[in-house]
């Protein structure tokens, strides 16, 4: 260590050791803050004098604490009433903060569970995501999209459980579409009654709890009484069934003796490189596998695997529901803390357990296997990221390494339903959790003094203008990207340059992408405030990465704007009106036809409708009128 380091050592030293004095021998949280109020690190203890009095002792630092201790400039204390409570604060100011020395798992997203709502008399089978407040029972969770959409399918085509929404169900006069292909029994038409919808559910309940058996033994049954009756069809739809039901079942049965609902959690790391493969069973069946990479920092390599198991669980288990056995390859830091937290917060008991053989230890193992091919797979992109941030580089003369990008695109049909878009960039990858859209309808029009449509202006640039704005001078003004990459040409790039001057942003490269001759992929020009025109050559392994920036920016833009043009050309003016609910809707279009015969109506006319009174059909025809 050199000698500034041990003077900027000694001073961090100086400030906890003030802090020291008013800090109680009592559970909670403390936060170390560095330098234009930077969170560093955030941690919980259950004594906190001895806890920080630990950072004042120089020969028990590592290197990663040395640089924190460096760096500090003042502390936060907060007290709590017990231990338990002091990590659950900790996890919440963690996520917020995102600390620098803290580990941080940044692919946090909750996962997708089966939902039979029970808020209906003919319950809704759905996909649910985020926290279960909606009556109902729950099934999951699923890791892939793909599976839990599947299983829908499948549930439908066995089951003939109705998937649509409460309002469609109201406004229904004949059986849809879902009926014909014989996967509803449509009950929003009464061909179903009560009691026979129910058996069905509490069928479909039961296939999901895994008793997939004497379900498909009852069909069977059934199958061949219709076929000995010689009623094909039915036989044939019972055969179709059973032929869905096993298609799931087929590759998610695992037998594990006394266990049916378990997280399997397997962690490898490499000096700083980490990975934590996650198995997820429920009901004796596998419900997926995912790869976590958690951020640990570049002085990680003086971590512990017991924090890191620590972080992850109370990380990922704040928005997602645990099983009731979590089986690990490192148990966590203060493992019979994070029970009893989890236990409470999610009202079941939560046991975290490391197998020693059988089956389980099996699982494990092959949940290890997996581990090591993510994360060797994960090193070797980030060393390719690395070669294509260093020649993005080289190659355009920036001065500074570029360590985050982010790119830009606009997409619209003639000015109509306009949105922006932003993908982010780093040698981790693409970071979808940073990704952003930004919904563009009004602009400071600088001619005028007024705000200007730009529905009616049609004008990329200003488009681009307000975006830049929005993202610079909004709420996340922290963690600036080192390049902007423009889906444009040379005058998006002159906008760009001119709102990041004119804002006062700088150290941000700007660079921007136009379509070459005959806009054919590979004969882009590339273009900076100091290069005019730059082409690489077609086999460029450069121009390949910077391509696939650009493809998933224009994804990105033109997924919203579909969306948003989908809203648009499907919005009922009706739905607009105040006092204007599913009924009234329902008896206005069956009256009228149409939204725009009902605003055609006079106020007498509209009155005459069952539920539409004086008042509301003023309402209405003020509306329209």
């Amino acid at each position: 260590m050199n000698k500034n380091k041990k003077i900027s050592l000694n001073e961090g030293i100086v400030v906890i050791k003030n802090e020291l004095i008013t800090i109680p021998n009592k559970p909670g949280v403390y936060q170390m803050i560095g330098q234009n109020e930077e969170h560093l690190y955030i941690g919980k203890a259950k004594n906190l004098k001895n806890r920080v009095t630990f950072y004042t002792q120089p020969k028990r630092l590592n290197s990663r604490l040395t640089v924190m201790v460096s760096n500090t400039k003042r502390m936060e204390i907060i007290i709590t009433s017990s231990e338990m409570e002091a990590l659950l604060l900790e996890s919440n100011l963690i996520k917020k903060f995102e600390p620098t020395f803290n580990i941080l798992l940044k692919d946090d997203k909750s996962f997708s569970s089966i939902l039979f709502s029970l808020s209906h008399p003919f319950p809704q089978l759905s996909a649910h995501r985020g926290r279960r407040n909606i009556k109902g029972d729950y099934f999951g969770p699923f890791v892939s999209k793909r599976t839990i959409y599947k299983t829908i399918e499948t549930l439908q085509k066995a089951f003939l459980i109705r998937t649509c929404n409460d309002n469609m169900f109201k406004s229904r006069t004949r059986p849809c579409l879902q009926f014909q292909i014989k996967r509803c029994s449509a009950p929003c038409v009464n061909l179903i009654n009560k009691e026979t919808y129910k058996e069905s559910l509490n069928q479909a309940k039961n296939f999901l709890l895994g008793n997939s058996k004497e379900i498909k033994e009852n069909l069977i049954n059934k199958m061949y009484e219709a076929s000995n009756l010689q009623n094909f069809e039915a036989a044939a739809i019972y055969r179709n069934r059973i032929k869905a039901l096993t298609e799931v079942t087929a590759n998610q049965n695992i037998n594990i003796p006394n266990i049916n609902d378990a997280d399997f959690l397997v962690l490898k790391k490499i000096e700083n490189k980490v990975v934590i493969q996650m198995n997820i069973i429920r009901n004796g069946s596998s419900y997926g596998s995912k790869a976590y990479f958690p951020n640990i920092g570049k002085n990680a390599i003086d971590v512990n695997d017991d924090e890191i198991m620590q972080a992850f669980i109370c990380q990922f288990y704040d928005k997602n529901v645990p099983a009731t056995n979590i089986l690990v390859n490192q148990y966590p830091k203060d493992k019979t803390l994070i029970e009893e937290l989890l236990s409470k917060k999610h009202k079941i008991k939560v046991k975290i357990d490391l197998p020693q053989r059988g089956k389980k230890l099996d699982i494990l193992n092959s949940a290890l296997k997996n581990a090591d091919e993510s994360l060797n797979r994960k090193i070797f992109e980030k060393t390719s990221n690395k070669n294509n941030l260093l020649n993005i580089k080289k190659i355009f003369g920036f001065k500074n390494d570029l360590n985050k990008i982010e790119t830009y695109d606009n997409s619209h049909h003639q000015g109509k339903s306009p949105i922006g878009a932003m993908v982010a960039f780093n040698e981790d990858g693409f970071s979808k959790s940073l990704y952003r859209r930004y919904n563009i309808n009004l602009e400071y029009n600088k001619n005028s003094q007024s705000l200007t449509d730009i529905h009616t202006n049609n004008n990329d640039y200003l488009m681009m203008e307000e975006v830049i704005k929005r993202r610079f001078k909004g709420k996340n003004i922290i963690n600036f990207p080192d390049l902007l990459i423009i889906d444009g040409g040379k005058g998006h790039l002159n906008t760009v340059l001119s709102v990041l001057k004119k804002i006062k942003v700088e150290n941000v490269e700007v660079l921007a992408i136009s379509k070459g001759l005959k806009r054919d992929a590979g004969r882009e020009n590339f273009h900076t405030k100091n290069i005019s025109n730059f082409k690489f050559n077609k086999d460029d392994p450069t121009l390949f990465f910077l391509q696939n920036l650009r493809d998933e920016v224009h994804r990105y833009a033109i997924a919203g704007h579909r969306l948003k043009s989908k809203k648009t050309l499907f919005k009922n003016p009706l739905d607009e009106i105040n006092g204007i609910g599913a009924n009234r809707k329902k008896s206005l279009l069956e009256e009228f036809g149409s939204a725009k015969a009902v605003g055609s109506a006079s106020i007498d006319d509209l009155m005459k409708v069952e539920g539409i009174n004086k008042s509301t059909a003023k309402n209405i025809f003020n509306f329209f009128n």
